[in-house]
């Protein structure tokens, strides 16, 4: 086992995926994660003419696949947590 094997329980990622993951969930890593998502257009409506920011969406979804976090059999896990966010209220 490696000591990136060892931080996390085996779902089947592969050693490149488990390095992610220790670098991006902890706490500063999940706000950095976070940073890099924003920059990458994460959660916006994209314009599908602008190559640019349709390529900077893809690094963003690689980086979350990287994760283990966006993968074929996490879709419905990754669904059904995004539909348990209470929508914030605007003030």
């Amino acid at each position: 086992m490696t000591e990136f094997e060892a931080l996390i329980p085996d779902k089947g990622l592969s050693e490149l995926q488990l390095k992610y993951r220790a670098v991006f969930m902890s706490e500063i890593g999940r706000e950095v994660l976070s940073d890099i998502l924003m920059q990458c257009h994460f959660g916006v409506t994209l314009d599908p003419d602008n190559k640019v920011q349709v390529a900077e969406y893809n690094v963003g979804m690689v980086l979350l696949e990287r994760c283990g976090i966006f993968r074929h059999n996490t879709r419905r896990d990754v669904i059904g947590a995004l539909c348990s966010i209470t929508p914030a209220t605007d003030e």
